[in-house]
């Protein structure tokens, strides 16, 4: 006999961000019962560089075309058309070869709840945190504010923190594969133009980078991350090492004399893509920054965050078809965002390795870039 206290569903995603939204835009259509989680309620903050790739706009479009489109007459982004690099007095610019914007995360994120709201059957439950998770008997069961949901797969999309990940593996984290960053937005930068986002890099650092994204409103994403591991060993003060970067650079210095900082600098941490980690089990997957995706060269997670979820939407038709959900068969999920993602994250990895090692490449990747030809060559492999 069925307890009426137990909420019954198909899917239950936890996370409601670009990976846990796509996963739900990307099962709309199959008939399954679905439940989105989030411990928050949208619009929220979220801190993040606010650069969105080409690989998310890919993705949109191919869960729906429509989807795409609706996002291409949003209005609170820019396009992102190029990017201009500064490195010891020299500058370099390189145009984008995929279509790419920034948008404030506040924004990003709640456009992709509405299209989930308005476009699929998801039950969306905000302001709301799982206390435990278990696997039981084939079924994923979740405690969350007294009440208890149960599926036959749960998604973890709960970020850099999962709780998901917590709970059903033993992933720990690993400060070589893993980045501390702040983040503040400011008003009034003067910058190139609206379409050009600003890297910034400094021999103390490399192959960590300052970053001015523009957004609408005359703001701009200001921020800088670090490998954990150099942060640890080298007892750098993430702050007021960002505060520093703009104070000793000629550049900055000029670029920030007139602007204002109009929110807190926070902290936030990147899991990256660089290390195998456990992403799915009995019932269960991990996906975006929950499966430490992001990028280890240019920081970002949100592309391939969202191509996780399509993946692993994919894979929850084929349990479902097949009726199992047992580790060996979900490892079809691994196998496919392996295929996608794997061999780009290792040379990634590699190039920020060599970076850190030999300094001296990047004065090459300036020299190179002379070359209509050799500059052709480092815009489509950045």
């Amino acid at each position: 006999m069925p307890d009426n206290n137990v909420q019954q569903y198909d899917v239950i995603i936890v996370g409601g961000g670009p990976a846990g939204s796509a996963c739900a835009l990307a099962l709309a259509n199959c008939g399954l019962k679905t439940a989105l989680i989030d411990k928050a309620s949208f619009p929220r903050n979220k801190v993040c560089g606010d650069a969105i790739p080409g690989r998310a706009i890919k993705v949109l479009n191919s869960i729906n075309p429509l989807y795409g489109t609706a996002f291409k007459q949003f209005p609170y982004k820019f396009e992102s058309k190029r990017t201009t690099v500064f490195y010891k007095r020299q500058q370099v610019t390189f145009n984008w070869v995929l279509e790419a914007y920034t948008c404030a995360r506040m924004e990003f994120d709640y456009f992709l709840h509405t299209l989930v709201k308005e476009n699929t059957a998801t039950d969306i439950y905000t302001n709301t945190s799982p206390d435990k998770i278990s696997v039981v008997n084939n079924k994923a069961t979740l405690s969350v504010n007294g009440k208890t949901f149960e599926a036959p797969v749960i998604v973890g999309a709960d970020g850099a923190h999962s709780i998901v990940a917590k709970q059903l593996t033993s992933n720990i984290v690993d400060r070589n594969h893993y980045v501390g960053s702040v983040r503040a937005y400011y008003s009034n930068i003067p910058v190139e133009s609206s379409n050009t986002i600003e890297v910034y890099f400094d021999k103390r650092f490399l192959p960590s980078y300052l970053w001015v994204f523009p957004l609408p409103d005359n703001k701009a994403n200001v921020g800088f991350g670090m490998l954990s591991s150099e942060v640890s060993k080298r007892k750098i003060n993430l702050k007021k090492t960002f505060y520093e970067f703009i104070d000793q650079n000629a550049v900055l210095r000029q670029k920030f004399r007139n602007a204002t900082q109009v929110s807190e600098l926070e902290g936030f941490g990147l899991p990256l893509g660089s290390k195998i980690q456990t992403i799915s089990g009995n019932n269960f997957m991990l996906i975006g920054d929950a499966a430490s995706l992001i990028d280890p060269i240019s920081g970002d997670g949100i592309g391939n965050a969202m191509l996780s979820g399509k993946l692993a939407a994919e894979q929850i038709v084929r349990c479902f078809t097949r009726n199992d959900f047992s580790a060996a068969f979900i490892k079809g999920y691994d196998n496919a965002l392996i295929g996608a993602l794997g061999k780009e994250l290792r040379a990634r990895y590699q190039m920020q390795r060599t970076i850190s090692q030999m300094p001296f490449l990047l004065d090459g990747l300036f020299l190179a870039s002379r070359s209509k030809f050799l500059k052709k060559f480092i815009q489509k492999a950045l």
